[in-house]
């Protein structure tokens, strides 16, 4: 298993290709926002390639520099090749590539109380935490959609609080006035932590 970056003329391909089919539209930014967080340093689209060199999947990540912890935005392996273990494998994998600079990598799963298919998010979240992922005690919406957020640990521990904080100023810092207002709204264990 091996993660190669992919340049924008990549990642767009990619996108096209197979983002747009993997993600509904409530949950697929416009490419042209992952390209202006590519050119700001805050973005990180790679390819995941089996040991042979073939595309697996592609794991699109997140991060403001100097953070701790990087969102997985966008992950998915390709369907021909999903059942094999490789999506555990890509994980395990991005959490060596991480490891060197970041604590930990946030995953935003749809909740499944709310998802189009609570089957569907119920086997996502399973797959995350037999991954070693851990579930957190926060949740948000984002423009609408309900999300669990869990935390895959990358190079030692992320308390809640720290996670939180870091997605809180992630999404700060990437969602300009007035969307964040009142679509990107966290809730943790102790109550609504604040839009």
């Amino acid at each position: 298993m091996k993660l190669r970056l992919l340049n924008r003329r990549q990642a767009k391909e990619i996108y096209d290709r197979y983002l747009v089919r993997d993600f509904p539209d409530s949950e697929r930014k416009p490419f042209a926002s992952m390209a202006a967080l590519l050119r700001k340093g805050m973005y990180e689209p790679l390819a995941v390639e089996d040991d042979g060199g073939s595309l697996a999947g592609y794991a699109f990540l997140m991060a403001q520099p100097g953070s701790p912890s990087a969102l997985l935005d966008y992950f998915a392996v390709l369907p021909a090749m999903r059942g094999q273990g490789l999506g555990t494998k890509a994980l395990q994998a991005l959490a060596g590539y991480l490891a060197p600079s970041r604590r930990s990598l946030l995953i935003e799963c749809e909740h499944p109380a709310e998802a189009p298919d609570a089957a569907v998010a119920r086997q996502r979240v399973a797959f995350y935490l037999r991954a070693g992922a851990r579930a957190t005690a926060m949740e948000s919406r984002l423009f609408g959609v309900r999300y669990l957020i869990l935390v895959l640990p990358c190079a030692g521990p992320a308390p809640d609080a720290e996670a939180c904080a870091d997605l809180r100023a992630l999404y700060r810092a990437t969602v300009p006035e007035p969307y964040y207002r009142g679509q990107v709204i966290f809730y943790g264990g102790t109550g609504k932590l604040g839009t």
